[in-house]
């Protein structure tokens, strides 16, 4: 009876120590799962990461791109329009200048014709003293 009791207490023993090295290895097996898990996800994460980072890297040099491109023609038609400025204020100087000798031209006219008006006041007053003279 002994011996069956000592066989019996073998088995119990190596069945706990079975459970025992089963239940380490469901553990071991549990960590080896969640590293893994957390590792597939950090790998997620970084390709995410890095993904996005290159998109908006991407986008921002389109846009500084764009911008420059923008910023030079706005820099165009502001040459253009300086110089047409300029030009009109070359145009309105000159008429102003036409004006001002215009305005002098017509006294001048003015000062001719009041000088031939005299002129012809006195040939008429010379023709009838001719007329009236034998």
């Amino acid at each position: 009876m002994s011996k069956i009791m000592t066989e019996d207490n073998e088995i119990s023993e190596r069945r706990v120590k079975r459970k025992a090295r089963k239940a380490s290895q469901n553990r071991l097996i549990k960590i080896v799962m969640i590293i893994i898990c957390i590792g597939i996800w950090g790998g997620v994460v970084y390709y995410g990461y890095t993904t996005a980072k290159e998109y908006i890297d991407t986008s921002i040099q389109n846009v500084q791109q764009q911008n420059a491109m923008s910023l030079s023609e706005i820099n165009e038609q502001i040459l253009l329009l300086k110089n047409e400025i300029s030009e009109l204020r070359t145009s309105i100087d000159d008429t102003g200048s036409s004006l001002s000798d215009t305005g002098s031209l017509q006294k001048s006219i003015d000062r001719q014709l009041e000088a031939l008006d005299e002129r012809l006041e006195e040939l008429e007053e010379s023709l009838e003293i001719l007329q009236e003279a034998p």
